[in-house]
């Protein structure tokens, strides 16, 4: 007898690299939105000397303070959870094509906008007046636009 391959294998192969491509044009989407939002959201500080930067003489230390090493991980920890989940409610969303599901990929978008924003090394490598000192707000904003998806989907 013949063995026949199992055509629903080849279309889920299918499915999962097309819901790859999509999340990493959602991962691309998002870091050039806080790149956007960074440009745009700076409060007049072009004109600055202190604007590129700079370490104060223990700044590096300081930010070492607090537990950092703790919130990288779990800060990590959140981006790539974000990226997973965003993979596969793609993989969902491109075989069952239901509204419910892609509100639950912007709620993710939003969430790794959050989890990005709110990533340690960006105010370490931003120096203290630099533009994470300026974006505080950000991951607050994200966070907020999240709960306003997820509230929608829940009173649907």
């Amino acid at each position: 007898m013949a063995s026949r391959k199992n055509p629903r294998k080849n279309t889920n192969l299918s499915t999962s690299a097309l819901a790859a491509i999509y999340t990493l044009a959602l991962i691309v989407a998002a870091l050039a939105l806080l790149a956007i939002s960074s440009l745009l959201l700076l409060p007049g500080m072009m004109g600055d000397s202190r604007f590129p930067g700079r370490f104060e003489d223990n700044a590096f230390i300081t930010a070492l303070e607090g537990n950092l090493l703790l919130r990288l991980a779990l800060s990590g920890l959140n981006v790539l959870l974000s990226i997973y989940l965003l993979f596969i409610y793609v993989k969902d969303y491109l075989r069952l094509r239901a509204s419910f599901t892609l509100g639950i990929i912007a709620f993710l978008f939003s969430f790794l906008l959050y989890a990005l924003s709110s990533f340690p090394l960006i105010r370490i490598t931003m120096g203290p007046y630099g533009i994470a000192s300026s974006l505080s707000f950000v991951p607050m904003l994200f966070s907020a636009i999240g709960l306003l998806i997820f509230a929608k989907l829940s009173n649907e």
